[in-house]
Order: structure tokens, then C-alpha cells, then sequence
């Protein structure tokens, strides 16, 4: 489940190997832009979800390692770990999970009430595996941080390491 964050990288481009040269942006997935780390899935999770443990489980050491969608109406379904990576289409399902820094295409509200804008903190919404805007009744700490204003309940979002 553990990855390693030791080595520091700041560049932002690397030289092109090709005969026509020039530069290569590094991207998002340089290890100082993200932390990765792999859960099992309790329930089906789609790239992009906000995620969670969950406290179903009935084993403390199963309950870490299982994450399931993220409910913000639901007091079970709030301790968010981070947003996923790739997809699982039911439990027992490998999934890697951005705990920490950039994560391009989360799944963020775009309409309504708590359409999320850029620059804004981040919480669990009442809509499954989204997360909304933080307001000041919210009970748990910001999950991350809007990067760009939220269309098509996608946005890049800066998460916060909770674990």
C-alpha cells in the first residue's frame, strides 16, 4: 500500500531524445506533483470519485486498506482518503488513489448551490464519490483545493494528505 516519496524533482520539462529536440513537459506524475497509493474496493468506484474507508468492515486492518465512495450525507462515508485514479467495477478490485497533490479530472459539482470555483476548499457532497464546496457547517477538515472552476463535475483539484 506504501509508496515512497523521498526524491524531489522540480524540474518542469525534460530534453527531448528525438533528432527533432526541444523540451518535454514532465507532467502531473512526477513524484513531487502527486502521492499514490493502492486500496482494495468495498463497492464499484469510478475514476475521478472522491473515496473513503470504509467503516463497514468489521476488521480494523481491513477497514484502512478498503475504500469505498465518499458520502457527505452519510456520517460513515466521511473519512476521505483521496480521489482515484483508475476504475473498479465492484469489491475486491485494486484501486490507486491520489492521497496527496495534483489530480487532474475529479469529480467535483459544477451546478447548483455548491458549484465548486477555483481557488475554493473542498468537501464531501451528498452525491456519492463528488465533492462540493466547503462551507463553514461542514464537519470534517477540507479534502483539497480547486485548481480551475468545476464543468461537467470535473475539475483539477490540489488534494490535502489526510492519512
Amino acid at each position: 500500500m506504501a509508496t515512497q516519496n523521498l526524491i524531489q524533482y522540480l524540474e518542469t520539462s525534460q530534453y527531448n531524445a528525438l533528432p527533432v529536440g526541444g523540451t518535454l513537459p514532465v507532467g502531473e506524475a512526477a513524484m513531487n506533483r502527486r502521492q499514490v497509493e493502492t486500496f482494495i474496493s468495498g463497492a464499484a468506484i469510478a475514476a475521478g470519485d472522491l473515496v473513503c474507508i470504509d467503516l463497514a468492515k468489521t476488521d480494523n486492518s481491513e477497514k484502512v486498506i478498503t475504500i469505498i465512495p465518499a458520502d457527505g450525507a452519510a456520517t460513515t462515508k466521511r473519512m476521505c482518503v483521496g480521489f482515484a485514479l483508475t476504475t473498479a467495477s465492484g469489491a475486491g478490485e485494486t484501486v490507486d488513489v491520489t492521497i496527496a497533490g495534483l489530480h487532474a479530472e475529479a469529480n467535483v459539482a459544477s451546478s447548483g448551490g455548491s458549484a465548486v470555483q477555483a481557488g475554493e476548499f473542498l468537501s464531501p457532497s451528498a452525491v456519492p464519490g463528488r465533492a462540493d464546496e466547503y462551507v463553514a457547517g461542514d464537519t470534517v477538515p477540507p479534502i483539497g483545493y480547486a485548481l480551475a472552476t468545476a464543468a461537467g463535475n470535473k475539475a483539477p483539484v490540489f488534494v490535502i494528505k489526510q492519512m
